[in-house]
């Protein structure tokens, strides 16, 4: 994997212009909401995918990076839009930069161009799930578990399992559906040879009692017992076998057909009248039918759902709650829905049975007719049999089964009008036969038997096959969903002992026994956590939004720790740290340093005080942190505390832009009074909502400072060091005499030096404004490491004034007397 040393961004979504030096190193950019992190986020990913989850994402229809990847302005020239990464390859030890322009995503420019770099660059295209926005962290808790099984899977790159048991699933699906028509021939055969031999009961004694009667009239030896090798008319010669007419048994399969259409009304009357009052129940409630339908759809879209759009539609709800119940009461009506399907499919089966038994007879009358040369009855009765065909596949779905309902209603079979009158013909014109002799009867007897027995046994060895086939299939799903259990359970054993680990971690102070199970079925993955040692509880049941979105996150590093072991290096977290409860902050910081010390972070965060507690617990520096202060259209984001600021004003001002200077001093006086005023300790006026405004910031932060100079001065005295006392004497002197703090002593009394008049200075009256502020803001800074001065430890007694490189260095602690 690789770690990020910079990025070169330009006209790329609301960027229009920016360089970021993260140096391999864990990085923080913050800023208010709209001022342009997420366009770097955007970026990065990009620059390392070619993709923005953004535009690809949920309720993004419409959207794509070809459109809307470039800045604004530069929508009509998408090759001005382009990123440029400069990675370490950590596997390989050496650097590499990848150029990727939106015109062309799929073909970026990589140097140096060898083949391992280009590999390894194409194996973190291949994981877009290093990036972790705010609206994803709940997919993995507030989930249905079929949808968690597939969200993590993915991510683990698993999904080959669920599809190769889907595979599984659908073959044994289908072989049971072939197995039961295979067992449907068995029942017809086995029908058809019964009638033939004039047996009530089917049965090996039954059959040679029948068989046996008509061997003895021909002299034949008696049959003792029934094996698969026994054949019913053994010891008749070739010449005195007969064709396969016997004039009582086709009067009987005959008898037997119009039996069959005359008790048509009835037949599989209680099976069609359910299918029908299933159709009513629908029909009576459409939405019942319309859930049916959608369920798949409804499931997707409570997965998607992040806002009060919805994410089928956008139609827009009064707030998310509103359609979430929506959403779960169209759920709820599916299930319902899904019940009555069972049921339709059900009954549809069962006059399927009914069907087959149909055909079965029709075969045999079929046969009959062509026999005679009956060919006006044999069309008759192939149509029909063709008819009933179409008609069982019509009955194995849904669909199928509400769009038979008329004919389900009455005569479903439809016998054509005219076949009646044709299979009495045909009877008649067999009756008229002369009656065979006993002999010849005997001997056809037992030929159409044997015939008959050898369909029965054709279809008894395809049905034996089916079911061996059905058994395998199941025993072959039943053993894939084993192992991948047992398999699963082990891995998802290590994610849930990582992820409680990560999240006692972060909640030590009120969930120290806390602990999650993660448990793998068909498809489905459960996940439950403990609340309070009360039991085992499915996320959302007690748990705080925030405690849920604590464990989103957690359960993300326990995954990405098992995708990537050691190789996990990189991760982009836009706003989603936010969502940790600001008292557990340190601790998920400490969380970052701890385990994961080789990973390098992109954190995103529009809330100040959360950058600055990361940069108290050590995660980033002032180095490797970015603060935006807003955003504009035609300038992208704007950026607190910028090494380059002084030249930003000093351009601004030569162009005659005194507003955009003045506005972009302010920004950055304000950036640096709050950074100042948390690391001094200085105490403006409280405010609940922590919006301070600059003229109550700045001259709070230069009396705690002339104070704490104060105090490093008694403490040089005590301690009799007239170095030291003569360094803090300086720059409590210089501090003094800057014009900078002159004018904010002024700002109560002189209206015209206040900041909010600056807009309305020219040039030459604002130029020593800004040279009186640099000059302001370099007492408060180290020459040498340019970082801003701080007190240790922070709080009312302080016991050092330092910077970063310890160039500054005063001792506040006086001599014991």
């Amino acid at each position: 994997m690789i770690k990020l040393e910079t990025a070169h961004i330009e006209e790329f979504r609301g960027i229009r212009k920016l360089d970021i030096d993260f140096g391999r190193k864990t990085f923080a950019i913050s800023g208010p909401n709209g001022s342009g992190k997420s366009g770097v986020i955007d970026a990065i990913e990009f620059g390392l995918t070619g993709e923005i989850g953004r535009l690809t994402g949920r309720g993004t229809k419409g959207l794509s990076v070809a459109e809307h990847g470039p800045h604004v302005d530069k929508v009509k020239f998408p090759d001005a839009a382009f990123v440029e990464l400069k990675v370490f390859i950590t596997e390989l030890g050496k650097s590499a930069t990848i150029i990727r322009k939106v015109a062309s995503p799929g073909r970026p420019k990589i140097v140096p161009d060898d083949p391992d770099v280009r590999a390894a660059l194409a194996d973190i295209a291949d994981h877009p799930e290093i990036t972790l926005a705010r609206r994803d962290i709940l997919r993995f808790i507030l989930i249905e578990p079929s949808k968690r099984s597939e969200e993590i899977q993915t991510i683990l790159k698993l999904e080959d399992i669920g599809q190769a048991r889907s595979a599984l699933n659908t073959a044994q699906n289908k072989l049971q559906a072939a197995s039961k028509s295979a067992a449907n021939l068995v029942q017809s055969g086995r029908d058809t040879l019964q009638r033939h031999l004039q047996i009530s009961v089917f049965g090996a004694g039954e059959l040679l009692a029948s068989v046996n009667a008509k061997r003895e009239a021909l002299g034949l030896g008696k049959i003792e017992s029934m094996t698969p090798e026994t054949r019913l008319d053994a010891g008749l010669s070739d010449g005195d076998k007969q064709p396969e007419f016997n004039k009582q048994s086709v009067l009987r399969d005959l008898r037997a057909t119009a039996e069959a259409m005359g008790g048509l009304a009835s037949l599989g009357k209680e099976d069609a009248e359910a299918v029908l009052s299933c159709i009513a129940t629908l029909e009576g409630d459409p939405s019942l039918l319309i859930a049916l339908q959608r369920r798949s759809l409804v499931e997707k879209g409570l997965d998607l759902v992040d806002s009060p759009s919805c994410p089928l539609c956008d139609h827009a709800w009064p707030d998310e709650e509103h359609l979430l119940s929506h959403l779960k009461t169209k759920l709820a009506k599916s299930e319902e829905a899904g019940k009555l399907q069972a049921s339709l499919l059900k009954s549809g089966t069962e006059i399927a049975g009914h069907a087959e038994g149909l055909m079965g007879l029709l075969r045999q009358t079929l046969k009959i007719a062509k026999a005679e040369g009956e060919t006006g009855c044999a069309e008759f009765v192939t149509a029909w049999g063709l008819d009933i065909q179409e008609l069982k596949g019509q009955l194995s779905g849904v669909d199928g089964l509400i769009g038979l309902k008329d004919r389900l209603k009455d005569d479903w079979p439809r016998m054509p009008a005219a076949l009646p009158a044709k299979v009495a013909a045909l009877e008649a014109k067999i009756e008229a036969k002369p009656d065979q002799s006993a002999t010849i009867a005997a001997q056809t007897f037992l030929t159409t038997a044997q015939l008959r027995l050898d369909d029965y046994r054709d279809a008894m060895r395809k049905n034996e096959a089916a079911k061996l086939a059905t058994d395998a299939a199941k025993a072959a799903y039943d053993a894939y969903c084993r192992c991948m259990e047992d398999e699963l359970n082990a891995l998802y054993s290590d994610v849930q002992d990582d992820f409680s680990k990560f999240y006692r971690l972060i909640n030590e102070d009120d969930e120290a026994k806390f602990t999650a199970k993660l448990t793998p079925s068909e498809g489905k993955l459960d996940f439950d956590v403990n609340f309070y040692e009360r039991g085992l509880f499915p996320p959302g049941a007690y748990h705080s939004e925030g405690h849920q979105d604590g464990m989103g996150v957690c359960l993300y590093l326990a995954l990405m720790k098992r995708v990537f072991g050691k190789h996990f290096t990189v991760a982009l977290l836009d706003d989603v740290v936010m969502s940790v409860d600001s008292g557990h902050r340190y601790q998920f910081c400490k969380l970052l340093k701890t385990h994961f010390p080789d990973t390098q972070f992109v954190i995103t965060t529009h809330d100040r005080l959360w950058a600055e507690q990361m940069k108290s617990a050590g995660l980033v520096t002032t180095k490797s942190s970015l603060a935006f202060h807003s955003w504009t259209v035609d300038t992208g984001p704007l950026v607190e505390s910028s090494s380059d600021i002084w030249e930003e004003i000093d351009a601004a001002l030569a162009k005659g832009k005194v507003e955009t200077a003045a506005h972009g001093l302010r920004h950055h006086l304000e950036y640096a009074s709050r950074h100042l005023a948390d690391q001094l300790g200085a105490s403006p006026v409280f405010r609940a909502d922590g919006n301070y405004e600059l003229g109550e910031l700045l001259p709070s932060v230069l009396s705690r400072v002339k104070e704490i100079y104060g105090k490093a001065v008694d403490s040089a005295q005590s301690w009799s060091n007239t170095t030291t006392k003569e360094a803090a004497l300086s720059r409590k002197a210089a501090l003094s005499s800057s014009n900078g703090a002159s004018n904010v002593e002024q700002w109560a009394v002189n209206k015209a030096v206040h900041y909010n008049e600056w807009g309305n200075f020219g040039r030459k009256d604002f130029e020593p404004v800004v040279a009186a502020f640099k000059e302001l803001l370099d007492c408060l800074q180290c020459k040498d490491c340019q970082s801003w001065l701080y007190i240790s430890p922070r709080g009312s007694r302080p016991e050092s004034l330092r910077c970063q490189c310890n160039g500054v260095n005063f001792n506040l602690k006086t001599k014991p007397k």
